[in-house]
């Protein structure tokens, strides 16, 4: 079984850090969150939906399920790079604070 390495880029550890201030159960959650998206990156799930797919490379939406906020959840986007077996962590939000995802910055990483 080969084994996914998990990155973040640009921002998301300031936005990580910020929101771990308000909800203490944040970094026990992304863990549980690492390991079912271990399992299946980019499998159907109606907790997750496809924003882009590419050759190499495939960003998802996914609900990040938040023990503090109780029936709330927050939105994490990553990507999936197949060819490197790697989990790229890209923005996390909680939905009341912003509507959509950044799609700049997702553009912006698939420039990259």
């Amino acid at each position: 079984m080969t084994t996914i390495r998990f990155e973040h880029w640009g921002p998301f550890e300031k936005e990580c850090e910020r929101l771990q201030r308000k909800f203490r159960t944040l970094p026990e959650d992304l863990e549980r969150l690492k390991n079912f998206i271990a399992l299946d990156p980019v499998g159907p799930s109606q907790h997750r939906t496809v924003l882009h797919r590419g050759e190499k490379t495939c960003v998802v939406k996914g609900h990040l399920f938040c023990k503090a906020l109780r029936r709330d959840s927050l939105r994490i986007i990553y990507a999936y790079r197949e060819n490197r077996i790697t989990i790229v962590w890209i923005e996390v939000y909680h939905k009341a604070e912003k509507a959509n995802e950044d799609r700049e910055r997702i553009a912006e990483y698939l420039r990259s």
